[in-house]
């Protein structure tokens, strides 16, 4: 039975691949079929379609790489992707400047964003309100990728080369910019929230991807540092039990019953800090007992295949910086063309 299974998967996601190809669409029943190969093959199936991905998307050269993420790109790059591979994150010592932090975090005070409904409150209309920092109405508050794709400060920190040239060199691949979120965590609830992404789980939106997580406002243990199980984004090492419940999120103790506590990485630390990760690793937002927290995202992938996003395009009158980098580069930013 499970062949069989493994078998119609696959026979999806093989026609759904020829479908994109000509369209640029991702079918539904294909999309599902990745996940499922990746659940069954415990990785397998998405190490081999990236392999071929990667044949077929030759790099780029983006020259010696300039930017906040300089000196890890050029000279420790090797030392980055060593960390990736093995550990599924790295913690880079180069900061985003303060002032730049400053600004966003202004941005973020200041321009509407959308409560997101909390477990339990399926068909709730999720709002549009700015966010009433210091008394929440909901445990998290998110910005739409169009909301950021307009503003200046985001535009320029998408034309630091210095985030894809990392992004290339672990993908293996062209790298794609196609996920931009930010979002804030607050202390609202006295519990942790599944649909706020606060149980452990994978992701799985694309083949292969790589997410910078940018922290804007200082994060301790206690108003929700971002989790990962280090080495759990491994092919074969998120055990069958879990991979069998798809999507589903996890609990501390389930996940920590299998990889001990000396697996699980916290990463508290002050605001700044940017963090890449490969959230095929189990990973959550920790509960937010105090205060709150304000965190950028920003994905590059090898492939546009996979889950659906809303569409959002570049600004007309983005800066120069970001439009030299689009007329140069123009497969980095094709997802939001």
């Amino acid at each position: 039975m499970k062949l069989i299974k493994s078998m119609i998967y696959l026979a999806g996601l093989l026609t759904g691949l020829v479908v994109y190809a000509v369209s640029k669409k991702t079918l539904p029943f294909a999309y599902q079929g990745m996940v499922h190969l990746f659940c069954i093959t415990k990785g397998v199936s998405n190490d081999v379609l990236s392999a071929v991905i990667g044949k077929i998307k030759k790099t780029y050269d983006f020259g010696a790489a300039e930017g906040v993420l300089a000196v890890a790109a050029n000279a420790e790059k090797p030392t980055v992707i060593a960390d990736l591979r093995e550990q599924g994150y790295h913690v880079f010592a180069e900061k985003l400047p303060e002032e730049l932090c400053e600004r966003l975090l202004a941005f973020a005070v200041s321009h509407p964003s959308t409560m997101r409904p909390m477990d339990g409150e399926t068909g709730k209309k999720a709002a549009r309100v700015i966010y009433p920092r210091g008394n929440p109405e909901t445990v998290r508050y998110d910005f739409t990728q169009q909301d950021l794709l307009d503003n200046p400060d985001v535009q320029d920190l998408l034309a630091d080369l210095s985030f894809a040239t990392i992004a290339q060199d672990y993908l293996q691949s062209k790298p794609i910019l196609d996920v931009l979120a930010m979002w804030w965590h607050t202390n609202y609830s006295d519990k942790p929230d599944m649909d706020a992404a606060q149980y452990y789980h994978f992701d799985m939106d694309r083949p292969k991807w790589l997410k910078f997580f940018i922290y804007l406002t200082d994060v301790t243990t206690d108003n929700g540092p971002h989790t990962f199980i280090a080495g759990s984004q491994k092919t074969g090492n998120i055990p069958a039990s879990m991979l069998s419940k798809g999507y589903a999120r996890l609990t501390d103790a389930e996940v920590e019953s299998h990889y001990g506590k000396q697996s699980v990485v916290e990463f508290s630390a002050p605001r700044g800090t940017i963090i890449a990760e490969d959230t095929r690793g189990l990973h959550k937002g920790k509960h937010v007992k105090h205060d709150d927290r304000l965190i950028l995202q920003i994905q590059f992938s090898n492939c546009l295949f996979g889950a659906y996003y809303a569409k959002a395009k570049l600004a007309e009158n983005s800066t120069d910086k970001l439009n030299q980098c689009v007329e140069k580069f123009p497969d980095v930013y094709v997802a939001f063309k």
